[in-house]
Parts: structure tokens; sequence; C-alpha cells
């Protein structure tokens, strides 16, 4: 039995990647490529009631195949999945509707429905994002993006056993990347209150920083919220329902994080001498120091403050001077390329396009470019084709400029010459029907002229044509 050459863990003949750590092996290692587990059942059937199980399907708005039961909890848990209609991975939470937490079921659904929330608003790379949300069977379910990482607690301890120390260009990056999503948590109303490294994950591919568990998310609009404590993390800000929770709540928090990371143990409360003859640099530990004060009025009051005074420590000299002080931020990445045509891939966030880059992922947000593709519906038995979209503009019909044209199988002029367009504005795609003197395009069963933006899932109708409208990770 050989071992894996990134962790020396024992690997099974014939395994594509390393059980343990998740790296490539043999042919696998050559391209960059993303660790899933093989599903883990022979059967597929309904779920009826109860917690879901591998081989189960469930259906919200659109249908589900459960691939493997990834926690549990005594409220619930949570699966990676198949959306069966394009094959992504999802990720969805399953809280069981039962009498045994009856005495606070109200506060855990207002919870379960805040997370929903939150995660179907935000459209940031540090956030999963959210699908849908759904009752069925006794059972409410949450639908979001599956991220295939780390926790970032088991990658500082692998970081620590193979280099003896996390170095401060790490701890850097890290509160940068947190610094920023807290940012936008609080911007938009919202404390996060458990933040720890159990709940920070880093993506498999592109180290982005990812927040995960939004379950103890605050609103000022909670009037009797529950109260959680990770030890070394939560200051007494947030545990007393008296005070008002506040942003400086999750900057201690953020505190707490670089200084277990630095020095491998958490912080007692208001005892930080420990870091002071760490051989730290002494401006990194001012800025640590400075968001555990246990005063909430001396830490710094945004997160996007911690974040400007860790951008100062990697800061470069004017040319031609350097500076010797300079911490160079510490990231691992490995960027993929696309599978698809280059001049087709964009960024659904910042709508980043470049169609001489053959890079999969944005070098910006750090999430996967997609893809966006039209099929053509055949009859039962035939495989449907398809065509995938320009990033500027793609002209559909039967004739010249078209890009792309269609044949009505029974009737040739029932699909007019330039007959709709997809174009692309920043992150979004619009449909428009080029024929403005009648309704000839349908959107999901309803006449159209346009623009209108398309989603996933989205049915266009031409003629006698129907095609579906689907968006891919392009890598």
């Amino acid at each position: 039995m050989k071992n894996c050459p990134t962790c020396d863990a024992k690997v099974i003949p014939g395994s594509p990647f390393c059980d343990a750590c998740g790296s490539p092996l043999g042919a696998a290692a050559a391209p960059p490529s993303r660790k899933l587990r093989q599903k883990s059942f022979t059967t597929v059937k309904s779920a009826v009631e109860g917690l879901l199980e591998p081989g189960q399907r469930i259906r919200g708005r659109n249908s589900y195949l459960i691939e493997e039961s990834i926690a549990k909890s005594g409220f619930g848990a949570t699966f990676r999945a198949l959306r069966i209609e394009d094959e992504k991975q999802l990720l969805i939470k399953q809280m069981i509707d039962q009498a045994s937490y009856d005495q606070f079921k109200g506060q855990l659904i207002s919870s379960f429905k805040r997370e929903a929330r939150f995660l179907s608003r935000i459209r940031h790379p540090a956030f999963p994002r959210g699908y849908e949300y759904f009752q069925k069977n006794k059972s409410i379910y949450l639908v979001m993006d599956f991220i295939n990482g780390r926790e970032l607690a088991k990658e500082i301890e692998d970081y620590r056993q193979k280099h003896g120390k996390v170095h401060d260009g790490l701890i850097v990056y890290l509160g940068m990347e947190i610094a920023d999503a807290l940012e936008v948590v609080h911007d938009h109303g919202y404390i996060y209150r458990d933040l720890k490294p159990q709940n920070v994950m880093l993506d498999g591919i592109s180290s982005k920083v990812k927040l995960i568990d939004f379950g103890t998310l605050y609103h000022v609009s909670d009037s009797e919220p529950l109260l959680f404590e990770s030890e070394g993390y939560t200051p007494p800000d947030l545990l007393d329902r008296g005070r008002p929770f506040t942003a400086a709540g999750d900057i201690y928090s953020l505190g707490a994080l670089m200084y277990e990371a630095a020095m491998g143990e958490t912080p007692q409360l208001g005892q930080l001498a420990p870091i002071d003859g760490s051989g730290r640099d002494a401006r990194l530990i001012a800025i640590i120091k400075k968001c555990l004060s246990v005063n909430p009025l001396e830490r710094y009051q945004r997160a996007r403050q911690v974040k400007e005074e860790l951008a100062k420590l990697t800061r470069k000299g004017i040319w031609p001077f350097n500076n010797p002080n300079r911490i160079e931020p510490m990231e691992l990445s490995v960027l993929p390329k696309t599978l698809f045509p280059s001049t087709c891939t964009f960024c659904d966030i910042c709508g980043h396009a470049d169609p001489s880059s053959q890079i999969g992922y944005c070098p910006k947000c750090r999430v996967p470019l997609k893809v966006a593709r039209l099929s053509i519906n055949k009859t039962k038995g035939e495989l449907p084709q398809e065509f995938y979209l320009n990033s500027d503009e793609t002209i559909i019909g039967s004739s010249a400029p078209s890009h792309f044209v269609l044949k009505s199988p029974k009737d040739p002029n029932a699909v007019k010459p330039e007959h709709f367009r997809v174009f692309r504005r920043g992150s979004k795609l619009w449909l428009e029907s080029l024929n403005k003197s009648e309704e000839t395009t349908q959107l999901n069963r309803r006449n159209i002229i346009g623009p209108i933006e398309l989603v996933g899932g989205d049915t266009i109708q031409v003629g006698d044509l129907q095609l579906s409208f689907l968006v891919k990770d392009a890598c």
C-alpha cells in the first residue's frame, strides 16, 4: 500500500485521491480537480419522514438526490446532494420539527428562516449562495452551495505540523479575508456572533475564505435572540441579552481567531501577555490585542478598520524604495482552466469576462466562472442539441447573422430570422425578442418582447421549439 506524497497517509490502491487530505494521485494529479466522494447508495427512493438518507430524493422548487450525510445534530443534519436538473453539487440543511425542543422551537425556526433569507440576498464570494427554503415531511430544508474544501481549523493544524508555525503572512491574509466577509454581514444589519475556525472554510481550489453556519445571526429586530457561546471566541458582550449586540463582538472573535493561529491556543479574556513574547511582528500583535480588548468600545468598531490596518502591513514602498518590514500575505491556490470556450465564461458576481484567458476562476472574486447554454428539447429518446452563449451577445434565429440557427422540424418558417438575442450586462444575462411587431417568444409560458433577466431553469418557447436555459460552473 502506497503513501500520499502530500500528507504521507496510507492510500487505497487505485484511488485517484488521498482519502485523508484530498490531494490528487496518479493520473488525477496532473489537472487540478475537486474531491467528491462516490455515491454511497445503490437504490433511489423518495423521502417520507425523519432524517434524509443517501439515495433518497426530496423535491422543493427543484429535485434533489441525497448523496452523502455530512453531519448530524440534535435538530437535524446536513447533506451533500445533487440537483437533478443540472447535476450541480449542493448542500441541504434539514431541521426536523420535533417536540423535544418545543420550548425554543419558535426561536430555532426564526433562526433557520433568517439564515435562508440572508443567504438568498448575499452575492459575495465569501458566502455560500442560498437557493431555496421549503417545508416538507415535518421538516424544514435549506438548499445552498456545497463548499468543497476544508475547515480552517484543520487547515491551520496541518500547516503548523508541516511548517512548524503559522507565518505572519498567512495570519494577515486570513485576517483581511475574514474581516472583508464580516463587513458584508454588518452592512446588511446583522451580527454573526459565532466566528471560529470551525465556521470558516477554505475553498479546495482557490483557498478563498468562506463563512458557514449562519444559525446564530442576530438582527436588531430580534426580540428574544438565542444565546450561544464558543469558548475562547465569544466575548462577554455577546452573552448578555440585556446589552445591545454590536459589530465589536465579532471583532473580538476575529482577534481570537488570529491569536489562536499565532499561538496555537485560544486567548484568555484580558490576559494577552503570552503573545508579546511570541516573536511575532509587533504591528500585527498590536492589531490582535486591540481586537481582543475586554471593553468593546476600545476595539475596532467595524471590520473594515481591521482589514485596513492589516493591509498597511503589506504595502510596498514607493519605487525605487522598498519596505523591508513588509509582510507578504500568504495563500495557497491552484486555479483550474475552464472546460468551455473562454469567450463564453463570465463571473456572476462582478461580471468579469476575459476571452483571452483559459482560467476557470474569477481573478477578483475567486469563485468559479459561469457558462450559460441553451438546449433544444427533443422528443423522448433523442439527445438535446446544446450550444453555449457568447458572453456579450448571442443572436438566435434561422439565418445569418444568427450565431445559432434554429430550424423547426415541422415548419421551417416557424422560427424567423434573428428571432431573439441573449446578451450580458455585468453579471446578468437578458433575453430580448428581435421581432418587435408581434409577441412570438415565450419565457416560462409568458409572451415577452423584453429585455427580461434569465434565470437558470427558464424555458424559452420559439415557434414549435422549446429551449431550456442553464447556467453552470465553467470548471
